[in-house]
């Protein structure tokens, strides 16, 4: 669910492919490093790590292969559009075919192509790329120069991910992206920015299908919406397996049920996992997560035509029950009837759910130094996929300012965690006395607090919190550069005790 009202995205970026491969010996390339930057930098000024949605296709398919679909509906479903202008991207068809889609659809929606005196396209210079040479949407924006050409003539050199000037250029983008999101109209009876324990529409994730049932599930979410139940969709992208499993289990958490339409077509493969469809992957994650799902099919689908073996067996023990899951319907209907299914069963569950008491979501406060920032989004990736609501702290040098804005988050939230990476323990120890003295003076719900460990190594003995007021956890996951899986668990674990 995004930030601006009425979008499922807030940002698509919009890039060439060439512009993403990294150079010798780094790990990534400049594009995820932007990304990973802006996403962080705009969780700090919103103050929640879920906040802003931000739609990036990693795979960039090449000039060979047909306009996605799913990456149209996504463009047209998005807010404002990032373009990363340089050579590559206007040599790129595909880009120019996403930055037409956008332009296009922005034009005909109420709000035009400008909120106020900003343009929903935000022209990002990868290079000293000439005015003339501008793709024609982008005439009349201002660019954001990422490159280092000192001269009008120079070509300019795409700055480094760790410069000063990097880090310069991304404030002002970060506030020029906040101040549109925040200039976009409110529709106040469908203000996606309210917290979502005080949401009162019913959600409901659409997941993707193969293109046989791509007309019957337009249609149907329009009739949904008609009823006045958000939807979540749009899932591809990201293509790459690991990042989106990652992004279905975000929108399945954020709904209240999922809907999954089948047919004997498996539908697109995931790239890099050739035995495997979204539409199936989707429904497999719905059935972990115990989620309340509908899996739907035509009636008249003969499963024995089905050539692809794992997916036919797939649909047979659905059908037959043999799934660990008990929370799945599933249903053989007709395309006419469709929405109306789906709304029967929405409203059985509605009507359970307002006879259960509703159970406490745990909120945590993340507090981390710049340094961390990029270990502190995957932390917090991790705590939100697993239904943790986590708060961070914006970015600062000195341990003892923004003590008003932490203590506003402490009042909100029920355990307190401070990332301990690539700072000194002398920074650790100030930001925990200031919080100690914050809990004792204001009588914050705290219950405990958490040392995390991260990168690089350290001993548990290099730092000792001496008070009696409240319990101290040391996490140690500090002995490798990628986040150690049962280590994550463990910390999991801790930290939902007594919760």
């Amino acid at each position: 669910m995004a930030y601006t009202s009425g979008y499922t995205y807030d940002i698509f970026i919009s890039y060439a492919h060439v512009d993403n491969i990294a150079f010798p010996g780094q790990a990534d390339g400049w594009i995820i490093q932007f990304y990973k930057n802006l996403n962080l930098m705009l969780a700090k000024r919103s103050g929640r790590l879920d906040t802003i949605k931000i739609w990036w296709d990693n795979k960039k398919l090449d000039g060979s292969v047909l306009f996605d679909s799913s990456i149209e509906e996504g463009i047209k479903q998005t807010a404002i559009m990032i373009c990363l202008n340089s050579p590559g991207y206007s040599a790129s068809d595909y880009c120019k075919k996403e930055l037409d889609t956008f332009y296009k659809k922005a034009q005909q929606e109420k709000t035009g192509l400008k909120v106020g005196d900003r343009s929903r396209i935000i022209n990002v210079l990868l290079n000293n790329i000439p005015y003339g040479q501008w793709p024609s949407a982008l005439s009349g924006t201002s660019g954001f120069p990422f490159h280092d050409a000192k001269e009008p003539a120079d070509f300019g050199d795409t700055v480094d991910t760790l410069s000063p000037e990097f880090r310069t250029e991304m404030q002002l983008l970060r506030d020029a992206v906040w101040q549109l999101l925040n200039d976009f109209p409110k529709d106040k009876k469908d203000d996606l920015r309210e917290p979502e324990e005080a949401k009162d529409n019913f959600t409901i994730f659409m997941g993707e299908v193969a293109d046989t049932l791509r007309a019957p599930r337009k249609r149907v979410m329009i009739e949904l919406e008609k009823k006045g139940y958000k939807l979540v969709t749009g899932i591809p992208p990201p293509d790459e397996a690991v990042a989106h499993e990652l992004a279905t289990k975000e929108a399945l958490n954020s709904s209240d049920l999922s809907i999954h339409l089948l047919d004997e077509i498996p539908g697109r493969e995931i790239i890099g996992s050739t035995e495997i469809s979204y539409p199936q992957k989707q429904a497999q994650l719905s059935l972990a997560s115990g989620k309340s799902q509908m899996i739907w099919v035509p009636a008249e689908t003969d499963f024995s035509i089905i050539e692809e073996e794992k997916y036919k067996l797939f649909l047979e023990e659905i059908e037959n029950g043999k799934q660990a899951s008990k929370k799945y319907q599933f249903v053989r209907g007709y395309k006419n009837t469709l929405a109306q299914d789906i709304v029967d069963f929405a409203e059985k569950l509605k009507s359970q759910q307002a006879s259960a008491k509703p159970k406490e979501k745990l909120s945590v406060y993340l507090d981390t130094h710049e340094k961390d920032y990029l270990y502190a989004l995957d932390l917090g990736k991790y705590l939100f996929t697993n239904q943790v609501q986590t708060f961070i702290n914006p970015q600062e040098d000195d341990p003892r300012k923004n003590i008003n804005y932490m203590g506003e988050r402490l009042s909100q939230v029920r355990k307190l965690i401070f990332l301990y990476g690539n700072v000194s323990k002398e920074w650790i120890r100030e930001r925990i006395s200031a919080a100690l003295q914050l809990i004792i003076t204001n009588n914050y719900p705290i219950e405990d607090f958490f040392i995390y460990m991260a990168p690089p190594h350290k001993e548990a003995a290099d730092i000792n919190i001496n008070q009696r007021f409240l319990k101290v956890n040391m996490i140690d996951n500090s002995n490798s550069q990628d986040i150690n899986e049962l280590t994550l668990n463990q910390f999991l674990k801790e930290l939902k005790s007594g919760v």
